[in-house]
């Protein structure tokens, strides 16, 4: 182990037992998760991942102890786990507990596997993410608005989610996709601004990418991810939300801040911007089949991964973030970027975060409204231990 990183883990060494002894109250009882039996017995971890497991596990009890963290926690290095841990509950109110199995709503999340899903028809020819909007829905009144345009958040729409009862009058029923469609199409809401001039987050466009999938497979949104992307990949825990289903799903109740349990609204029905299933492990074999091309092309994810905006009013100015097709990104003082997307909706606080240079991934997946979720700096801090200790290795072996 050399001295930068013997002095990177002693110091984050010191401040994670620090934050736990000042913590203060009673020892929490976490449930650990059980690794299931596999064909063949993983590698044995390395003496830095071993370090960081340890460090990682002291920096999450103390979130769950004194931050009301509630979740699932999953982080990976060169394709496998480093550390996989539960915190709490399910359903708070019946103490039912989470497991490495139990399926959250991915929230925003989502957006990565409808922007693959539209890319994959891409690849296929089945579709031109150059082709207006108007081409699958003829009344869509934006004739300028394309497929890319929704992929990146640049066509003006507003967001559905906001909307007042002048666009939506039913909100005591689920929504389906189609109704967003018709909320433009026949109310016909002011554009934000013109179409491909800017940035702005809106879910609209997701749920109209959801819309256009359907048009062209002929098949429900919620049935092609399952048959393209989930069955392939053997994600068997994961599923979209559909109203009109009558299977009974495992998922993780959602609670606001207090852990009171929150309800559906009737934007629930509407997926493609949110509305997607999955567990920890589950994302985990998603995050290692976009490294290895088994969904899209490197190509694909080329283009996928570059960053599309750069108006100084797209990001308020921001240099180092950005947005491509179904991803943000944040650049690093080396210069690459770290690909994600975030996740909010109800009380599901979720990150999806990968850094594809030293291929490590943090998955964190969360059932009670806490927006610390967010902040995996220090998670990141932590894994410098680990790729310092692969670069070194790396450079000794090009020096034989």
């Amino acid at each position: 182990m050399n001295w930068k990183k013997y002095a990177l883990l002693t110091i984050l060494t010191f401040s994670l037992t620090y934050l736990g002894h000042s913590s203060g109250g009673p020892e929490a009882k976490v449930e650990i998760i059980q690794e299931e039996a596999k064909e063949e017995a993983p590698a044995p971890l390395s003496d830095a991942e071993q370090t960081v497991k340890v460090l990682l596990d002291r920096y999450f009890m103390q979130r769950y102890r004194n931050e009301n963290f509630n979740g699932v926690v999953l982080i990976a290095h060169n394709g496998r786990p480093v550390y996989e841990q539960t915190f709490g509950y399910s359903d708070i109110s019946t103490k039912e507990k989470l497991t490495n199995n139990t399926p959250f709503e991915l929230a925003s999340v989502s957006k990565t596997f409808t922007a693959t899903a539209v890319l994959k028809l891409a690849e296929n020819n089945l579709l031109s993410i150059d082709n207006p909007v108007k081409m699958y829905f003829p009344d869509f009144p934006y004739e300028a608005i394309t497929i890319r345009q929704l992929l990146d958040h640049r066509s003006g729409l507003p967001d559905y989610v906001y909307m007042d009862n002048r666009y939506i009058t039913d909100r005591q029923h689920y929504m389906n996709n189609y109704d967003v469609v018709n909320i433009f199409c026949k109310k016909k809401p002011h554009l934000l601004f013109k179409p491909n001039s800017r940035f702005e987050y809106s879910n609209s466009n997701y749920a109209l990418l959801a819309a256009i999938v359907q048009k062209t497979t002929g098949m429900k949104f919620q049935q092609y991810v399952h048959d393209s992307i989930f069955a392939p990949l053997g994600m068997d825990h994961s599923y979209v939300f559909d109203f009109e289903d009558t299977t009974t799903h495992e998922y993780a109740r959602t609670h606001d801040a207090y852990g009171h349990k929150l309800g559906d609204v009737c934007f629930d029905g509407a997926v493609g911007d949110k509305g997607v299933y999955s567990t920890v492990e589950d994302m985990l074999k998603w995050d290692n089949a976009l490294k290895s091309g088994k969904i899209l092309s490197e190509e694909t994810l080329e283009e996928a991964y570059k960053p599309r905006s750069f108006e100084s009013c797209s990001f308020a100015n921001c240099h180092i973030k950005n947005y491509g097709y179904g991803w943000r990104m944040c650049k690093q003082a080396d210069g690459n970027n770290i690909i994600y997307h975030n996740g909010w909706w109800h009380g599901n606080n979720n990150v999806f975060a990968r850094n594809l240079r030293d291929n490590t991934t943090i998955i964190i997946l969360g059932n009670r409204l806490n927006q610390a979720n967010y902040y995996t700096e220090p998670v990141w801090n932590m894994l410098k231990a680990v790729n310092t200790d692969e670069m070194q290795t790396a450079e000794q072996d090009e020096n034989r």
